[in-house]
């Protein structure tokens, strides 16, 4: 069911569906370890696996040799634990309750006084022969968003090992790693004394600082762990990025083309009246809009592949429906499927049109849009 662009599909795809490449997920996890050698891997599976499917997706990763697996909270990481992951996990932002997150075996972020104060609660608490509280330190940098400053590092790791919280990591989140070498290196240089005091208490914390755009190109912000994200399923960090390995994108998106009309001249489409055929034009109106996540700032800017041709977004785009011109030519009926977006129109195209970044194209995918799986079984769809 890939490769092509418009295809009569049966009905139990229902009206929009993602096909998951699982094999491409695999792919892009082996293509990063080759380039990285022996620094392991952490798979970031964050909303929903952004959008493709948590669960799937990483158990994908974790097959293909993912040491670690990253989640932005404690209920991600305890439905991939219900899930049979028995992987590290690192749950990336501050969050509670600790205890439960202890319980299963999930990694905490500590990045200010209040989520150092839980887990040292959470410490205090636990019976004889419980699990320890692990922990991963954040240091701000320069993305001004969560972490200790530099200067507070010292204090906070020693306020950790009094309590015998172990302490597994200690990381950064670089903010311009795909624009701005020269920031970067600055955040690198301060990040290396926090990352040493911990290490002076905690000897074998593992020191992170790497995404997507570092990892792949900036090999000194490799260090002891990467956290591999929007590259995971295959979309570029930014417009223009340039990555050193191929990547493959892990997802096509299909919308059921509903109905197909032709119209003359001066004929007004879909809201506010914003589109206005210029001749006779042949629309098709395809069941996909921003109820399902496909965004409304495509309206008049987007397109989508019919029958392999660019089908240009007339009008605004609707809740639950999207209407494009048909290309001179295509063969376009009531049945056939659309591609919204794929290796054949990428997700980054799309999004530029969007004036918008891929992440938010991939995640924005709602629960009406069913993901089907390949290979066929592998995550529980069909």
């Amino acid at each position: 069911m890939t490769g092509t662009s418009t295809r009569t599909v049966p009905a139990l795809h229902g009206r929009a569906w993602a096909e998951v490449d699982l094999e491409a997920i695999a792919a892009n996890v082996q293509a990063v370890r080759g380039l990285l050698g022996a620094t392991p891997v952490m798979a970031v599976v964050k909303a929903d696996g952004y959008g493709h499917g948590a669960l799937p997706v990483a158990r994908a990763a974790v097959r293909a040799g993912a040491a670690w697996l990253g989640v932005a909270t404690i209920e991600e990481g305890l439905a991939l634990r219900e899930g049979g992951l028995l992987a590290p996990i690192l749950v990336l932002g501050p969050d509670e309750p600790a205890e439960e997150a202890v319980a299963h075996d999930l990694a905490l972020t500590v990045a200010d006084p209040t989520s150092l104060h839980r887990a040292v609660t959470a410490a205090r608490h636990l019976s004889p022969g419980r699990r320890r509280v692990r922990v991963h330190l954040k240091v701000d940098t320069g993305m001004t968003r969560l972490g200790f400053w530099p200067e507070a590092v010292p204090k906070a790791a020693e306020t950790l090992a009094a309590a015998g919280v172990a302490v597994e990591g200690v990381f950064t989140h670089l903010a311009a790693a795909d624009s701005d070498p020269a920031f970067t290196a600055e955040q690198l240089r301060r990040f290396a004394p926090a990352a040493q005091a911990v290490r002076a208490r905690f000897p074998r914390a593992l020191r992170h600082a790497a995404a997507t755009a570092a990892l792949l190109t900036l090999p000194e912000a490799r260090l002891d762990l990467v956290r591999l994200g929007i590259g995971l399923y295959g979309c570029r960090p930014a417009a223009g990025f340039t990555s050193p390995v191929a990547l493959r994108p892990a997802m096509r998106l299909w919308a059921r083309v509903v109905q197909v009309r032709e119209v003359p001249a001066g004929v007004d489409v879909s809201y506010g009246r914003t589109y206005r055929t210029t001749g006779p034009t042949r629309l098709a109106t395809v069941a996909i809009g921003y109820g399902d996540g496909y965004l409304r700032s495509l309206s008049n800017r987007g397109a989508m592949l019919l029958d392999g041709r660019r089908a240009p977004v007339v009008g605004r785009v609707c809740m639950d429906y999207t209407i494009v011109a048909v290309p001179s030519g295509a063969a376009v009926q009531p049945g056939d499927a659309a591609l919204v977006f794929g290796p054949e129109l990428p997700a980054e195209e799309v999004a530029e049109a969007a004036g918008t970044i891929a992440y938010e194209v991939v995640t924005r995918l709602g629960p009406r849009v069913r993901r089907i799986y390949r290979p066929a079984g592998e995550g529980g769809g069909s």
